[in-house]
């Protein structure tokens, strides 16, 4: 983590930042003298997804170089952020979170902790997929904290996401079954790394030749549609730190959101619900609480979170400042972390990091 800045001669912090229900997350900062800005990763990512393209490339660089303090997120339970005051990941009590945690507990205690140690009173905030989802679960739960933001940039916001079509939402049918297994081997981690664990297996696999790229690539492409847009160079150090580890629970919570075409709180089932919210089904998430001033990218081809779906997340957030729709037709989920031209983008975005944050008094 560390590494993929320093080589690039680039100035490096590690920040512990503990959350009100005990989970100890690492902030990475590239620091800076201008506003500050949060840039949060997506599901199984990590912080290293801003930098792997490396200077000129890379979100985090580009930032950086524009001079503004850079701050990178890692969620709870990813490979950097697998500490708790008291459980132990090896605890099955330590899994029992979803993205709805994060945005509750994790976002707070890293927006909290920028804002004091910087010179700021608001930051920027970018996030990809999961990281948009994190965004609209704070600002919507605790509304306070659309004051704290000068600006916010969701790339592919995984919040309405019904009409995904990748494969990998085959699963969603099959999500008690998924419960099930978890309890019996006492497994809650996906894809997460460590000795013997399974992408670690294909690291080393592609690191000593056995594991062609072409048919990583191939892989990748199976679940979010074929676009040869990256480069190959960078895929050994892609395959270093992702997939970088989810909880099970997160993965239920967008595979019954996609069933219930809702971006709604977590599923207890019937019972559950009624017992925690009062209902048998979970209260959706109130947008109109999220009076920030959001900015919105999405594309034609991306099959986790549709052109469509984030058309009618626009249609229900009170501030959208602005919409991008990327008119490349095949750019398409993980293109904003990895295509060799995302950093375009990347400029684009950085280049709109004001304060717009008086959009919000006019509407």
């Amino acid at each position: 983590m560390r590494h993929s800045i320093t080589r690039h001669g680039y100035p490096v912090e590690l920040h512990k930042v503990t959350t009100q229900d005990g989970y100890i997350l690492t902030l990475v900062r590239i620091p800076g003298k201008g506003a500050p800005v949060l840039i949060m990763h997506g599901l199984i990512a990590s912080s290293v997804d801003w930098t792997v393209q490396g200077p000129e490339k890379a979100l985090a660089f580009i930032a950086a170089d524009q001079g503004h303090d850079v701050w990178l997120g890692n969620v709870r339970g990813n490979t950097f952020s697998k500490e708790h005051i008291k459980l132990s990941r090896k605890d099955a009590e330590y899994w029992r979170f979803s993205f709805h945690e994060m945005g509750l507990y994790d976002l707070p205690a890293m927006v909290d902790y920028i804002r004091l140690n910087s010179s700021s009173d608001t930051l920027h905030y970018i996030g990809h997929s999961q990281g948009g989802a994190v965004f609209l679960v704070m600002a919507s739960m605790r509304p306070l904290y659309n004051r704290k933001f000068a600006s916010v940039h969701l790339m592919a916001p995984a919040a309405y996401i019904h009409r995904a079509t990748s494969p990998v939402f085959q699963f969603t049918t099959r999500v008690e079954e998924l419960e099930t297994i978890a309890k019996m081997t006492r497994t809650y981690e996906m894809v997460g790394r460590g000795p013997g664990s399974p992408v670690e297996l294909l690291h080393t696999g592609h690191k000593m030749g056995l594991i062609p790229t072409d048919l990583v690539l191939t892989n990748v492409w199976y679940f979010t549609g074929v676009h040869d847009s990256i480069d190959r160079s960078i895929v050994g150090d892609i395959l270093a730190n992702t997939p970088a580890g989810c909880s099970l629970y997160q993965l239920l919570h967008f595979g019954r959101n996609h069933l219930a075409k809702s971006f709604q709180q977590y599923d207890y089932g019937p019972d559950g619900n009624v017992r925690r919210y009062g209902a048998r089904v979970p209260p959706e998430y109130p947008l109109a609480n999220v009076t920030a001033p959001i900015s919105l990218y999405y594309s034609e081809a991306d099959n986790f979170v549709p052109a469509e779906d984030v058309e009618d997340l626009a249609d229900s957030l009170p501030n959208v400042v602005h919409k991008h729709r990327i008119g490349l037709r095949k750019w398409n989920h993980i293109d904003y972390l990895y295509d060799t031209n995302a950093h375009r983008l990347y400029r684009s975005v950085v280049a709109s990091l004001t304060d717009q944050r008086g959009t919000a008094e006019k509407k």
